[in-house]
């Protein structure tokens, strides 16, 4: 169900209506078909040219194109369209058995955290403090369904360890079954808004699935980037306010600002999640809204989008969509190029497809192999198997070890002049960044 980079491109660069017209004799199929390709190839030229283009700046104006679906609308025709999905999504969560997963509403909450951070001595708050991120991951407490499921999941978690305990990030990690409603991609929501009320001083909060990697082990998040915005997300704008594509975003990975503004936001994005009648009834609104979407119950990355169209006001204008580097990259364009990264280019500096920030293993699943039938168990294990042994490179280096190959776990002594390049690398890179 998450964001495919390749996928985002090939649906770019075709039309919603592909129009066949009906012929009646031979020269009009003739003209009727250059006229078609025609047609198809300049619809592929706008997408590729778009595509080039920095989709941030996509989508902002007043004056945007019409939303593709199975109809085109105005401006005017889509927001009343989104307005009566809206309220008859409202009408029905309000129809259902309240949503109090969560408990009452906070309010006043950056008062109290603020008052929190006076009290605390374990906080950023001083002179030129640095910022504090908790990172939050969970996975499935029963044991996996393959052999190798549970030891993927332990170096899943010791990547993160290995990366929160560099930079200086608080970890907590998951395996209780905390909410038998709230289950599968929605305990998210309900994991975050349990550790933003209990740890007021933490600044950001910073989920990420279990089958997310760490592949750059020296690479921070540019978090002056996002001083004016409340949650960061890989994504594009134009996909997600102009197709109004579930695909425009992937909540597999996202940062949270701890502020008033995310208990709002968390608040009206549960309420979509408990399973059974309400995940489903609200998987029907969802699917109504998002054209590309298929029929199923609601899914936390869909909510999101919903909430982005249909407020972008209140919700959109304070989520930033990143897609300047790798905030999670698509393993199927990644794992197999790490090499090829590894002697051209250096950690730390990029984040991109040169070296990935984080890579983010879509459409696998650590403890059954793979959920995506365009993928095998094997293909998912051995690439996973690659991804952390490429960052763990990056971790035993500093020792001065390394992997005999990335797809074993045997590693032997680095010579001397790799260690000193090594050393050499790490130095640039923190000078790069002092720069």
């Amino acid at each position: 169900m998450k964001m495919k980079d390749d996928e985002y491109k090939k649906a770019q660069a075709l039309g919603d209506d592909q129009w066949v017209p009906r012929v009646r004799s031979f020269h009009t199929r003739v003209v009727y078909g250059l006229c078609f390709i025609a047609a198809v190839c300049s619809i592929a030229l706008w997408g590729f040219k778009c595509y080039r283009l920095d989709l941030n700046s996509l989508g902002e104006g007043t004056n945007s194109p019409p939303v593709f679906g199975p109809k085109k609308l105005t401006p005017e025709e889509l927001r009343e369209h989104l307005a009566e999905i809206d309220r008859g999504l409202k009408a029905f969560l309000n129809s259902s058995k309240p949503f109090t997963k969560f408990g009452p509403p906070v309010m006043n909450w950056d008062k109290t955290r603020a008052d929190a951070i006076r009290r605390s001595t374990n906080s950023s708050n001083g002179v030129n403090p640095k910022p504090r991120i908790m990172l939050i991951t969970s996975s499935h407490p029963k044991k996996c369904e393959n052999k190798q499921g549970d030891q993927m999941l332990l170096k899943s978690i010791k990547n993160k360890m290995d990366y929160c305990r560099l930079h200086g990030i608080e970890l907590y990690y998951n395996m209780d079954h905390i909410d038998e409603d709230m289950t599968s991609w929605w305990v998210k929501t309900f994991l975050t808004h349990m550790l933003m009320k209990q740890h007021p001083e933490i600044d950001w909060f910073w989920w990420m699935d279990s089958d997310a990697i760490f592949t750059d082990m020296t690479f921070e998040l540019p978090l002056h980037k996002y001083e004016k915005y409340n949650m960061v997300m890989h994504g594009w704008d134009d996909a997600v306010y102009d197709k109004r594509s579930w695909l425009g975003l992937n909540a597999g990975v996202f940062l949270i600002r701890n502020c008033q503004w995310s208990m709002d936001f968390l608040h009206a994005w549960a309420p979509m999640s408990p399973k059974g009648k309400i995940r489903d009834g609200a998987g029907e609104f969802l699917t109504k809204a998002l054209p590309d979407r298929g029929k199923g119950e609601a899914d936390d990355q869909s909510g999101i989008v919903y909430l982005m169209i249909t407020d972008r006001e209140r919700w959109g204008s304070k989520i930033f969509l990143e897609n300047s580097y790798y905030f999670q990259g698509y393993w199927r364009v990644l794992t197999d190029k790490f090499e090829e990264m590894m002697a051209k280019y250096k950690p730390g500096l990029y984040g991109d497809d040169r070296w990935p920030f984080v890579t983010h293993f879509c459409g696998c699943e650590f403890c059954c192999g793979s959920i995506n039938p365009e993928y095998t168990r094997d293909q998912c294990l051995v690439h996973m198997e690659r991804a952390i042994n490429f960052a763990d490179n990056q971790v035993i280096g500093r020792y001065g070890f390394r992997h005999k190959s990335l797809k074993t776990p045997e590693v032997s002594p680095k010579s001397n002049n790799h260690v000193q390049k090594n050393q050499t690398s790490n130095s640039m890179a923190a000078e790069s960044k002092k720069a």
